[in-house]
């Protein structure tokens, strides 16, 4: 199972990445994004390709550990790899993944509102790519 969830795991976390990084860099939300790059509780990144790379180690670290509860959780449905088990573990995954996080960053930082929006949506998008693509493979 470990060699599936490494596998599978990159598989789907390359394509979790391009579609994040296309909701990220759409011009509406890039430019939200660029204005609020002075304000305190976001960060900013000297270099584009350090922050992109960081990004994505941090991120498959979270495919993996979905990848591996997609495979263990789904056999306890009767369809097993079909789409409606999918949009159950995806939306049980993006409840568990997003929303404490928004929570938190929501009651405890100063980080703005409208990019937590941005955030919650594009997470939970995110988080239903990674498993809807996990269905659709022969794993």
């Amino acid at each position: 199972m470990l060699v599936d969830i490494i596998l599978w795991g990159l598989v789907v976390g390359i394509a979790h990445f391009v579609v994040v990084g296309a909701l990220y860099q759409n011009p509406a939300v890039a430019k939200m994004y660029n204005a609020c790059q002075g304000e305190p509780g976001v960060k900013s990144w000297a270099s584009k390709k350090a922050y992109v790379s960081w990004m994505f180690a941090g991120t498959q670290v979270e495919v993996f550990i979905l990848t591996g509860a997609y495979l263990f959780l789904r056999d306890f449905f009767p369809e097993q790899s079909g789409t409606s088990t999918a949009w159950i573990l995806g939306g049980l995954f993006a409840a568990i993944r997003v929303y404490p996080r928004f929570w938190t960053m929501w009651i405890q930082t100063s980080y703005p509102n409208r990019l937590l929006a941005i955030e919650f949506v594009n997470g939970t998008i995110g988080t239903f790519v990674i498993v809807l693509c996990l269905s659709l493979l022969p794993i």
